[in-house]
């Protein structure tokens, strides 16, 4: 099956707003075994958007759109739905009776412009809203089943999982089962992971491989499409799949190695935080540049509480000095970004929350206050531990303030990440 994805709105069209969920989309249709054609960007005009839709519907099998379901003059997407089906606009009393029920939920009462929100084409079947006022709903046109989802990206992400997918599998058939596995890495470019994968198409050509950057980690997925009907399973087609899925992870392990932060794709802070689970350790934190960065990713992860016990923003050299303990001397001899006051800073942290591990960042983010000894982009991270404490000092070469933060926090959690393997 092939799909597009048109992404409607002038916010978006101008760069106002980014189109998430464009990108969102087409990573929720990859792991569906469906192919990506092409994605539009178009304002909020009508006749722009019913034309867009019956180009799209004509190479297609899926046509998802997003955006211009809300209550305001500006929002014509049903509008422009109908003209591409060469249909007419009616009141769906089943989307309207959904709207009043989202307002009375609320406690709210529903204003009268929101009635528009169920103006819809009168072939139109609708998906339901659970988390706004805008129902989805979904219309053939040509060869296409088209569904139309709010632009709001909680909204439409809640559609999609609960009534969008359904309805696909249901439309198309269980035709085909998707495998697929992602491999988290870091401390190598994209570049560089597509090269040392270079030979994969040739070593397993039923196998698909992309890559998809999270910066600062670049994410490997692999996966195949198999046949899933009842004749194909008895046949042992899922489980000759399974094999080879399993042979290709094996294979781009031997070729990432120590770069391969988890194996099962998980993100830095999700896989810290399985191994101090693993390890039934506990983590706290001290930053400086980083602001805060390492705490809101490790609690971002749902069971943090279990293994984060504490975090201090220690910016100012005497919060380093009065609240962690750091020695005067040290800072005065060194400097706030020197590998001897990261290491004391996790020394710190780690005794005044008696966690099995303190970490700490002291660097400089940009894009003022380097020097040449100690440019923009240098950081020096402590480590402390039930036995040890050590501190480490690199250099990155980003000028944008927020590139840096993040890359310092996600290298002193790899840090944190190495020692609880080895422990």
């Amino acid at each position: 099956m092939k799909a597009e994805i048109i992404s409607t709105g002038n916010e978006v069209l101008t760069g106002a707003v980014n189109d998430t969920n464009s990108s969102w989309l087409s990573s929720m249709l990859l792991e569906a075994g469906i192919t990506m054609v092409r994605i539009t960007c178009v304002g909020d005009d009508v006749n722009a958007i019913a034309d867009v839709l019956e180009q799209s519907s004509e190479r297609v099998d899926i046509v998802l759109v997003t955006g211009g379901l809300g209550p305001t003059s500006d929002d014509v997407t049903a509008v422009a739905a109908a003209l591409a089906a060469k249909d007419e606009i009616v009141m769906h009393q089943d989307a309207l009776a959904g709207i009043k029920n989202y307002f009375k939920n609320k406690g709210w009462d529903m204003p009268g412009i929101n009635k528009k929100q169920a103006e819809l084409p009168s072939c139109a079947e609708i998906i339901e809203n659970t988390t706004g006022t805008a129902p989805g709903f979904y219309i053939e046109i040509e060869r296409a089943l088209c569904v139309f989802m709010p632009g709001v990206p909680f909204e439409m992400k809640k559609m999609f999982k609960t009534g969008v997918k359904p309805l696909i599998e249901e439309y198309f058939g269980h035709k085909e089962k998707i495998l697929s596995e992602k491999i988290s890495v870091f401390g190598l470019p994209e570049a560089e992971v597509n090269l040392r994968l270079k030979g994969f198409t040739d070593n397993f050509p039923g196998i698909g491989l992309g890559f998809r950057a999270i910066f600062p980690l670049i994410e490997v997925k692999f996966f195949c499409a198999v046949d899933s009907r009842e004749n194909c399973n008895s046949n042992g087609c899922m489980k000759k799949a399974n094999d080879v899925i399993k042979d290709a992870r094996n294979w781009i392990i031997s070729k990432l190695g120590r770069y391969i932060v988890s194996s099962a794709g998980l993100s830095m802070e999700e896989e810290v935080g399985r191994l101090l689970l693993v390890k039934k350790a506990t983590i706290a934190v001290a930053e400086s540049c980083t602001g805060g960065l390492i705490a809101d990713m490790l609690t971002n992860v749902p069971g943090s509480s279990h293994y984060f016990l504490f975090s201090g923003v220690t910016y100012s050299n005497d919060a380093k000095i009065n609240i962690l303990g750091v020695n005067k001397n040290t800072i005065i001899g060194n400097g706030a970004v020197h590998e001897n006051t990261a290491r004391q800073m996790a020394e710190g942290v780690k005794k005044i929350s008696k966690a099995t591990y303190g970490i700490s960042t002291s660097g400089i983010a940009g894009p003022g206050g380097g020097n040449c000894e100690k440019p923009v982009g240098t950081v020096c991270i402590g480590i402390a531990g039930p036995d040890f404490s050590m501190a480490k000092r690199y250099s990155f070469s980003f000028t944008e303030r927020y590139m840096n933060k993040k890359i310092f926090a996600v290298t002193a959690l790899e840090l944190l990440r190495r020692e609880l393997k080895m422990a």
